[in-house]
């Protein structure tokens, strides 16, 4: 692989890494507080509040809750990236793809996911997992289908760019003055 190569291919994966990120953070705190608001809140506050849940108002939870949240979009990016060019050519289905990755595999079957919570925790709740469920799911949706969508439109700008630079630069507009 030749050096201008090995700089596109890591242009390629910090694009996506970021895309990554920024989507994560963003459909997680745009559907997340919506769903701390109107479904979720009760677990954490009153006097349905479960004790072993952080306050999502307290000092630790504020300081860190963005930061983890950017270390976990630039790992999904990570953890995507080699499935990128197979996921792009699914179209619609794609987006599907990445919510169910990240839904089975990360929150329901991963380490510290629900199966671990019932064989390991005496305090599973499971309504805190049922209050969170339609949310988890709109969350990775979104994100899936939202950085796919990015994705292509990324690879299209990239193929324009590309078709310029073999017209010598002149673009679409003068090229076919020429013919």
């Amino acid at each position: 692989m030749t050096t201008q190569n090995r700089r596109g291919a890591f242009r390629t994966l910090a694009g996506f890494t970021a895309r990554s990120t920024v989507l994560h953070v963003l459909s997680y705190l745009v559907i997340g507080a919506v769903s701390y608001w109107f479904v979720a809140r009760r677990f954490w506050t009153g006097s349905e509040a479960l004790p072993w849940l952080r306050d999502p108002e307290g000092e630790f939870v504020q300081r860190w809750f963005l930061p983890a949240q950017i270390v976990r979009g630039v790992l999904h990016g990570l953890a995507l990236f080699p499935l990128r060019a197979a996921l792009l050519n699914m179209r619609r289905s794609g987006g599907l793809v990445v919510a169910s990755l990240l839904l089975l595999i990360g929150w329901i079957a991963g380490i510290s996911g629900v199966i671990e919570d019932w064989v390991y925790s005496t305090t599973v709740y499971f309504q805190l997992f049922v209050a969170h469920l339609p949310e988890i799911v709109l969350q990775t949706l979104v994100y899936g289908y939202l950085l796919l969508a990015w994705e292509r439109r990324v690879e299209r700008r990239c193929a324009e760019v590309v078709a310029e630079h073999a017209d010598g630069g002149l673009g679409a507009d003068t090229s076919r003055a020429k013919r």
